[in-house]
């Protein structure tokens, strides 16, 4: 096993450089890398699926993979085997996707899933190197296309809201901290107080950098909670 080069365990199918009892623990182990790859980003985001789930769903995907080589011949019938694949991780990434009173959440998280599904078909393919490439690539397109929107949103002009709610012994801070998650609002511009004036009102302070459509959702959201008794510094104009 040690005498392949590099460029044979990147670019060559493990199928062809392993014995057959070797390469289904190789491609399993394979699977579990890929998986850290993808889930340590939605781990580190503390997203619905994380590390241990997307490590299971590309394992999964890997060994029905394989199993479908062991059916029939040695070329297995492993395109029916996908499609059953493509089918049934749909139902685990509906799952994640939730919908609110105006919102809708997961949709990456959910995208993520799939594409992960599909990383553990090609490990049980035998293309490990290839595996790992995608898992990398899709390592990047969440961290750089989330840092570029971050970049971005955060060069427009803030706007700063004032919520006064009524904490209902806590209950409205944690569903507008919900709120807050929903959006990744950071903490930074998250500012807690009590309002004066001898009454129980608490106040949240906020310095949106959001889009014009996520920013008038968002307040929806807010505004749609009972406990919310003002909401102060909306623009007249949103678009302007």
């Amino acid at each position: 096993m040690i005498m392949f080069s590099l460029e044979e365990w990147l670019f060559q199918n493990w199928r062809d450089l392993l014995p057959v009892s070797w390469c289904s623990i190789a491609l399993a182990f394979a699977a579990v890398v890929c998986g850290v790859i993808v889930g340590s980003e939605r781990e580190r985001r503390e997203k619905a699926a994380g590390m241990k789930t997307l490590i299971l769903v590309i394992l999964g995907a890997a060994v029905f993979t394989m199993i479908s080589f062991a059916f029939t011949t040695t070329t297995g019938d492993s395109g029916r085997v996908a499609a059953q694949i493509v089918t049934g991780i749909g139902f685990l990434g509906a799952g994640v996707i939730m919908r609110g009173r105006n919102t809708i959440s997961g949709t990456t998280t959910a995208a993520t899933i799939w594409m992960s599904a599909a990383i553990g078909t090609v490990v049980g393919a035998g293309n490990a190197g290839a595996a790992v490439g995608l898992s990398v690539l899709v390592r990047v397109v969440l961290t750089g296309i989330y840092k570029w929107e971050s970049r971005s949103l955060s060069k427009t002009r803030p706007i700063p809201i004032v919520i006064d709610f009524d904490p209902d012994h806590g209950k409205t801070r944690i569903r507008l901290e919900r709120i807050l998650v929903e959006f990744n609002v950071p903490r930074r511009d998250i500012k807690w107080a009590r309002v004066g004036d001898g009454n129980d009102l608490q106040r949240l302070t906020l310095e949106l950098h959001l889009q014009t459509h996520h920013f008038v959702e968002m307040l929806d959201t807010i505004v749609s909670e009972p406990a919310v008794k003002v909401v102060e510094g909306v623009p007249a104009a949103i678009g302007d």
